[in-house]
């Protein structure tokens, strides 16, 4: 009877390519391996054996110092995006990716119709287009004590990638991004590198920084953009459809000029 050994990740970067490591270094043989990570379990299934990974630093850089090495910046890329990926399924298919990438080289990318090739560039390409929307949708709304402050809810795990973004961008400025899909938040503070902490919750994370609402300024910058938008828009001409189209409204959720319960500051998670 043959058994499946399925290894079970943390979601991170490094659990990831941990997981990666472990698997291949079991010698099962990658028929009888699979990959998931811990919040795709929905219960055991028939004829399947579960290894918990354990997050592993140095096993991390060595997966990752190989994949760079023998196969090239490109393929790293494709590989890092991939698993950054909300959609189920995606660190088994990084895996199976990379048996055939070591197998036949760099090549392995020209493949694009292959069963292994064509799920990663799906997921690569749907990883970087959130994250290119959200470089420019993401909204930052200064809170009463001057800290900066944005809660999105993104289906890929971009949240490092709008880190590294932000923290380069406003070096100078105390912000927080909280992710409310995944309980998690970057924390940066001036002239530091930023921190992605697990939140039990939106509210308790502000009211630990001693926040209550947003500051006077942020408060009067609404009412005058509200108070444009009024002034400038033509009720004939409105075009909902292009709006949608322009905006998505996935977007929209935590936007203030969206968001009629914004008073209602502490009274959603």
């Amino acid at each position: 009877m043959l058994v499946i050994s399925v290894f079970v990740c943390e979601n991170t970067p490094n659990g990831i390519f941990t997981g990666i490591y472990d698997a291949w270094d079991s010698r099962l043989g990658h028929t009888n391996v699979r990959l998931m990570l811990e919040e795709e379990m929905d219960g055991p299934e028939l004829f399947c054996q579960y290894r918990s990974v354990k997050a592993d630093m140095e096993k991390a850089v060595r997966v990752t110092r190989s994949i760079e090495r023998k196969l090239g910046h490109e393929v790293y890329e494709i590989v890092y995006y991939s698993i950054l990926s909300g959609k189920k399924g995606s660190i088994d298919a990084v895996y199976r990716f990379l048996t055939l990438a070591f197998s036949i080289g760099s090549q392995c990318i020209e493949q694009i119709s292959h069963p292994y090739v064509r799920p990663v560039f799906e997921r690569r390409r749907n990883v970087k287009r959130e994250y290119q929307h959200y470089q420019g949708f993401l909204r930052f709304s200064e809170l009463d004590n001057g800290v900066l402050f944005s809660e999105i809810r993104p289906e890929n795990n971009i949240l490092q990638l709008l880190g590294i973004h932000f923290a380069d961008r406003f070096p100078e400025e105390n912000w927080i991004i909280y992710e409310a899909g995944r309980k998690q938040a970057v924390i940066h503070k001036k002239g530091i590198p930023f921190v992605i902490l697990k939140i039990s919750g939106r509210d308790e994370l502000l009211k630990k920084l001693g926040v209550y609402g947003y500051s006077k300024r942020e408060d009067e910058l609404q009412k005058l953009w509200e108070e444009f938008i009024a002034a400038v828009g033509i009720e004939e001409r409105e075009n909902e459809k292009l709006q949608r189209k322009m905006l998505p409204l996935r977007y929209r959720e935590f936007m203030r000029e969206y968001n009629e319960r914004k008073s209602l500051f502490f009274e959603t998670s």
